[in-house]
């Protein structure tokens, strides 16, 4: 079973649509497709089966298709404590209600899941499309599993809770593929192996620490996916009985100009550009390992050599 897993990572998500592209021109497909913020509404349109729509949008939007500046009248709320978050999102919501087709997700081979985390409770959960029943209550998951923390506002979802991106827990739902049993996860981050840019003001250093603690949670998982590996081949008591999974792992090899909130055409088509051309050449690589031409391939989060079984 093969699992396609899509982080969060707000406006370098076009990046995802570049590799997305590239593994559907090599055939591959998927049986589950997990995702968090930016990479839950990415996932959901691929599972709907609009790649070309997909590619359109990003190829279309700005940030202000995205969310505005408060009102005076929002702003008023947010002083007194009624507002829970910095921006209006009225937007985003228009484009998901525009965009999304229940009975498309519903009818699509691939099982599809949106993490989120509620802010009362603080329980991070895995929403699967079996648990939605109406068109509002996947409008309602897919903006929570967007709520930025502090810029986006929560969202209730069937009446409860305050939910938000579940980035912060799990950037990444890695776990959650291998439970339901995927033994091949293709998993897009939207973090650069390295960033050499400093914030020049305090929305941008709020914005980087979000980036830290998003890119933390993924490597994280990642980390933990691998020593679940390493444990079965070590033949321990608690491996009995479960399989090795493949893990394929897509990342951006140049530094992102950009922060999560900054959306752009022209920008969204270079990132599209380089995910499909980064995404070729580890399909390159994978295709060799398969063949056994190569003995061994560098660890995409550590940058060491590891064996290939």
């Amino acid at each position: 079973m093969r699992a396609l897993v899509l982080p969060g990572g707000g406006g370098r998500g076009a990046y995802q649509v570049g590799v997305l592209k590239a593994l559907k021109a090599e055939g591959i497909e998927f049986d589950l497709a997990f995702g968090t913020s930016i990479g839950g509404i990415n996932a959901t349109l691929f599972a709907q089966g609009d790649q070309s729509r997909l590619e359109d949008l990003w190829c279309s939007i700005r940030s202000k298709d995205i969310f505005s500046l408060p009102s005076a009248h929002q702003i008023g709320r947010l002083v007194l404590g009624h507002k829970l978050g910095l921006l209006d999102t009225s937007p985003l919501e228009d484009l998901i209600r525009r965009e999304v087709n229940l009975q498309k997700v519903k009818a699509s081979k691939m099982k599809l899941g949106w993490c989120t985390t509620d802010l009362c409770s603080l329980e991070t959960k895995m929403i699967t499309v079996d648990e939605i029943m109406s068109t509002n209550e996947l409008v309602d998951v897919l903006m929570a599993t967007s709520a930025l923390p502090l810029a986006f506002p929560p969202r209730h979802i069937q009446g409860k809770g305050l939910w938000i991106d579940g980035g912060l827990v799990r950037n990444t739902p890695m776990e959650t593929a291998i439970h339901m049993g995927a033994d091949e996860v293709y998993m897009v981050l939207l973090h650069p192996e390295s960033i050499n840019t400093c914030p020049v003001n305090m929305f941008e250093v709020l914005i980087r620490c979000l980036d830290i603690v998003l890119d933390a949670s993924a490597r994280k998982e990642v980390q933990a996916a691998e020593l679940y590996n390493r444990l079965i081949d070590s033949g321990s008591e608690e491996s009995k009985g479960r399989k090795k999974v493949k893990i394929r792992i897509f990342q951006p090899k140049r530094g992102f100009n950009t922060n999560l909130l900054d959306i752009d055409p022209e920008r969204s088509r270079r990132f599209i550009k380089h995910g499909f051309e980064d995404a070729q050449e580890q399909l390159a690589l994978i295709r060799q390992e398969e063949l056994g031409e190569i003995s061994e391939a560098p660890d995409t989060v550590t940058g060491e050599k590891q064996a290939i079984a």
